[in-house]
């Protein structure tokens, strides 16, 4: 029975000594080696395995009012309407207003309208000159510049190619909500040390469909970007330098809180699960089948990397 106990003891403590390694913050490697590799698979096994109370629950309505904004492109029209259904009927908060904002298309024109939603022409949101951007940056650009058309000081970013399946509380306890994801490349934090000079990472993924974004730290970001490079933030990210594949908007804050409001946020896993669109036919099919495993659902473009 001592033995046991003392083993007992032992792995207790092997865990918590563990679990405090991998969620510390380390300095950024050259590459993902070994050894970064393996802690962060070992941390999203753990928060795979957590259980988390507030999806599928019977969750109470969160008191802060937020605003929603989808994020489609011509590729998302089959999966727009259930994005947004899915945000109606799931995001357990008071919904201000949801933002559909997209290109100037009378089929996404007419979605918006029928789910009454606001639609918002993204060219008319976009920061800077649009004829200078890929489709990909624009949108990267628009979710840093959010603050300038949402109204609440709380903001959720869902991709219009993306379906919630469980029930979701984006601030709790009044700690934001941050997916670690599985689809780490250390190249986006090497871009984000670029901008940022932060020194030191969560070893975990924000690159996702979801972010949750509280909009005085938002702008909080911007101001750092504005005093490292002592020019415009628009400015400094439209560089030629910053690889547009490894730029994520959703990396950069994520990292940001987890640095200078390390209480006021809390990581939980995504629990995403990806098909390819051609599938988005049955997408009712599909959410009665992954709910009870998943978060969400993305519909993923076959020629995505």
């Amino acid at each position: 029975m001592k033995r046991i106990l003392i083993f007992l003891l032992f792995a207790i403590t092997v865990a918590l000594l563990g679990n405090w390694i991998i969620k510390s913050l380390e300095t950024l490697p050259e590459k993902d080696g070994t050894w970064h590799y393996c802690k962060r698979k070992t941390f999203n096994a753990l928060l795979s395995l957590k259980r988390d109370f507030y999806s599928n629950n019977h969750v109470p309505l969160c008191k802060n009012k937020i605003d929603i904004v989808i994020l489609a492109t011509e590729n998302d029209l089959a999966t727009i309407s259930h994005a947004i259904d899915s945000a109606k009927g799931l995001v357990m908060h008071p919904i201000n207003k949801i933002y559909l904002v997209g290109a100037d298309l009378k089929k996404m024109r007419d979605i918006a309208f029928e789910k009454n939603a606001e639609f918002i022409n993204e060219n008319e949101v976009v920061p800077i000159n649009k004829t200078e951007l890929s489709q990909k940056l624009k949108h990267e650009f628009i979710k840093l510049n959010v603050d300038s058309f949402t109204q609440f000081e709380f903001c959720l970013i869902i991709h219009a190619n993306t379906v919630l399946l469980q029930t979701q509380v984006f601030l709790r306890s009044d700690k934001s909500v941050l997916f670690s994801t599985q689809d780490y490349a250390i190249e986006r934090k090497h871009v984000v040390d670029s901008i940022l000079k932060l020194k030191k990472y969560h070893n975990l993924s924000f690159f996702g469909p979801i972010m949750f974004f509280d909009k005085t730290k938002l702008k909080a970001l911007k101001n750092r970007i504005e005093k490292l490079s002592n020019s415009a933030w628009t400015d400094c990210l439209n560089n030629k330098n910053i690889s547009e594949q490894n730029f994520s908007a959703f990396e950069m804050y994520a990292n940001f809180i987890l640095t200078f409001f390390p209480k006021e946020a809390m990581i939980t896993s995504d629990r995403n699960s990806k098909i390819p669109n051609e599938y988005a036919a049955g997408i009712e099919w599909q959410r009665g089948f992954l709910s009870r495993n998943y978060k969400s659902l993305t519909f993923q473009q076959t020629t995505d990397s």
